[in-house]
């Protein structure tokens, strides 16, 4: 699975699961994403940054406030 479907499961679900987190990070050690997986991952945080998308620690109280 590449990090773009991965995302497009975050925006339909609009929660960033840590298994889903856990396989961008995966693929971006390995370095097997392309050039539109990364206007994905930059899609994806803007997404967080205005609160659409919630993360696992928003769900468990880990979320640090800014």
């Amino acid at each position: 699975m590449s990090i773009h479907e991965i995302i497009q499961e975050v925006f339909q679900s609009s929660i960033l699961t840590l298994q889903q987190e856990s396989a961008i990070n995966q693929i971006l050690l390995e370095r097997t994403y392309n050039p539109s997986d990364l206007d994905a991952l930059d899609e994806l945080i803007e997404a967080i940054v205005r609160k659409e998308i919630q993360t696992s620690s928003d769900h468990y109280g880990t979320h640090v406030a800014a």
